[in-house]
């Protein structure tokens, strides 16, 4: 049974769910490697420092600013016999692992030039990255309507996802413990899931279908089209909470590694934290969802994140030798990443539905480009402001070989900010965004309603 076929079903085939949610690895794999180790290898495996290292992400993210909401516009227009959406998987599958693989070598240039390398890559990366995750995340509202069977497929698809964050994270770890050089193990680990990355895409384009080119209405004119999207109430709530929540788990996974090597003093232990936290969050996946079915998508949303900002802050307030509160802490924040994960890519799809009633068109690739735009302006941000921040507070980058240096206490007083208080107040801004979200079950059993009347 094709997704067209089971769109309009109360319930999807297990089957259906199992294959659509493997897409979710080409995404999370590797922003998992991104958000977890991309500041670290260049600050201190590539030698850049932190100040060159936030540079070489965020000179990326000028041209992210223009490809994602750009590229949105156009595949909403595109016409193929493949689709709108497949189309994307099958034209960036390969262009996004190869990409990945040169991310993580060292080539011997001088630091600036190794800066623009790195640059670069990152730009080829994001493009064909748009390409996957957009196409990827736009066939979503063709699979099912329904509100609550939204909120079960993107639990499927977290679970998958959160698994590529664990496995890459794990693999990262075993070859860890055998390949004692640093560059030669980010070598082996870029190339290895960049291979791995390849593959998800081309599944989903097999199992899926879309409507062919003729059965799609006439795009908005451009002006009217970026206008329609970015004045959409639901969707700027929607938008608020989840690049402030993702903003928040890019931080966390990108401190990590710091806050084990200089705070806790454990660097054998760094990734084991990163194990405890992802690997909960999938245990709390199916609460979540139970929960939103209970509640609703904002209620549900709300109380996660309250939750995952006491996490923080215990974390926060640690002392060096509470390795065993540590582990407790980082399992209990998996259920805040649980939240961020699962919610808010629920309620996308909802949005679109509201759009359609507005417009008369469904346009599910302007929303899932301007989502893919925030999903990696919350990465880059992150990222680029912790390496600044390192920079101005002292931190000293390790020797060539690795070794694990004593940092200033400003730079571990940095350091602790960015695992509790900083994190902590963007969660209170994700909160506020949720409290005024306006989509309801009833309100978008409504919504459908209208639409099918005017199919009628």
């Amino acid at each position: 049974m094709t997704a067209t076929d089971v769109r309009n079903s109360e319930k999807l085939p297990l089957r259906l769910k199992l294959l659509y949610s493997t897409g979710d690895l080409s995404v999370s794999i590797p922003l998992a490697i991104l958000m977890f180790f991309q500041l670290y290898f260049l600050s201190d495996v590539a030698g850049l420092g932190p100040s060159l290292a936030g540079w070489a992400v965020g000179i990326g993210k000028i041209w992210d600013a223009v490809n994602d909401p750009l590229f949105g516009l156009f595949s909403d227009r595109i016409r193929s016999r493949w689709g709108r959406r497949r189309v994307l998987l099958l034209i960036g599958a390969v262009p996004l692992g190869l990409s990945f693989m040169l991310m993580w070598v060292v080539p011997p240039l001088e630091p600036p030039v190794l800066t623009a390398y790195y640059a670069l890559t990152f730009i080829v990366f994001d493009t064909a990255f748009t390409f996957v995750h957009v196409g990827y995340n736009a066939l979503t509202p063709e699979l099912t309507t329904d509100y609550d069977e939204r909120s079960s497929l993107n639990g499927f698809r977290m679970v998958f996802s959160i698994s590529g964050t664990l496995g890459a994270i794990i693999l990262a770890t075993v070859l860890g413990w055998s390949i004692e050089d640093k560059r030669l193990l980010f070598a082996t680990l870029g190339i290895g899931l960049g291979l791995v990355s390849v593959f998800p895409p081309l599944v989903v384009f097999a199992v899926t279908s879309e409507p062919m080119p003729d059965a799609y209405s006439a795009p908005l004119p451009v002006r009217r089209a970026l206008r329609a999207t970015l004045t959409n109430r639901p969707f700027r709530m929607v938008m608020g909470l989840y690049l402030l929540s993702w903003t928040t788990a890019s931080i966390l996974a990108a401190i990590l590694v710091y806050f084990a090597n200089h705070y806790l003093r454990v660097p054998d232990q760094a990734n084991y934290f990163v194990l405890v936290a992802q690997g909960s969050a999938v245990v709390f996946i199916p609460l979540w969802v139970w929960v939103a079915r209970r509640l609703d998508k904002r209620r549900a949303f709300m109380l996660g994140t309250s939750g995952w900002i006491l996490a923080l802050l215990a974390i926060a307030a640690l002392r060096p030798d509470q390795l065993s509160l540590a582990y407790v802490l980082a399992a209990l924040s998996g259920s805040g990443i649980a939240t961020a994960y699962v919610l808010p890519w629920s309620m996308v799809p909802d949005i679109i539905e509201c759009d359609q009633l507005e417009t008369g068109r469904r346009r599910e690739g302007s929303y899932y480009a301007f989502a893919s735009f925030f999903q990696k302006l919350g990465t880059g941000a992150a990222i680029w402001l912790m390496g600044q921040l390192l920079a101005v507070s002292g931190y000293v980058t390790p020797s060539p070989t690795g070794a694990i240096l004593g940092q200033p206490p400003n730079a571990i007083r940095a350091i602790r900010a960015f695992a509790g208080p900083i994190p902590s107040l963007l969660l209170i801004g994700a909160i506020l965004f949720a409290w005024r979200y306006p989509i309801t079950r009833e309100s978008h059993r409504s919504t459908c309603e209208a639409l099918a009347a005017n199919e009628r």
